[in-house]
This record gives C-alpha cells, sequence and structure tokens, in this order.
C-alpha cells in the first residue's frame, strides 16, 4: 500500500488542502507534503493523529471497513484498477445519480394538492 498515495486521496476526498490537513494534524506542511510524496513515512502515532484528523480510524484507513456489503467492496476493488481521471468519471457519475434519486424522492413524497 502506498500510504503517502492513500492519505493524499482521502485528505482530497474531505475537501482538504495540504495546510489544512497538516494543522488539524498538528504536522508541518513540508512533512505532510513529504508524507504524500513517498519522501519519508510517518510512525504509526503520525499516521494515527492523521487518520483523526480525516475521522477515519486506522482499520480504514488500511481497508477493513466492518460490515461493509460485498457489492460495495467490489466497487472500490474495481475503482482502484481506474485510472484518475475514470475515478474522477466515476465519481462524477454516482453523484449525478445520488442527486437525480433524491430529487425522484422528493417529488414522490410532495404531498398532494
Amino acid at each position: 500500500m502506498d500510504i503517502g498515495n492513500r492519505i493524499r486521496n482521502l485528505r482530497k476526498a474531505k475537501g482538504f488542502n495540504v495546510t489544512e490537513l497538516a494543522n488539524k494534524s498538528f504536522i508541518s506542511q513540508s512533512y505532510l507534503s513529504d508524507i504524500e510524496t513517498g519522501r519519508t513515512a510517518p510512525s504509526i502515532d503520525k499516521l494515527k493523529v492523521i487518520c483523526d484528523s480525516l475521522e477515519i480510524s486506522l482499520g480504514e484507513f488500511f481497508g477493513v471497513v466492518p460490515g461493509l456489503p460485498s457489492n460495495i467492496i467490489r466497487l472500490v476493488e474495481n475503482a482502484q484498477k481506474l485510472t484518475e481521471k475514470e475515478v474522477q468519471l466515476l465519481s462524477d457519475l454516482l453523484e449525478e445519480m445520488v442527486t437525480r434519486n433524491q430529487t425522484t424522492d422528493n417529488v414522490k413524497n410532495l404531498p398532494d394538492a
């Protein structure tokens, strides 16, 4: 597992820039950047602090998610084989589907006039 890349992906997924995550984790921006680019590896204590700042457990960081349905696990495993551009397209597609479903659900729940 590429720890630095995993941190970068999780950071971006949470909408943090490097400075924001570094500040939340009480580490320097340059140290976080070095971790993300693979120039250094964090100690388990620092990784725990970073995970806490990302609001995930170490288990979640390493891909252990209890109770996750098998079809979701398959989806994630397949997504990991995609290029960054393909992942972004898939993410956009899923967000559009969720938005459409929410809109449809809201229309279904409107009271009859």
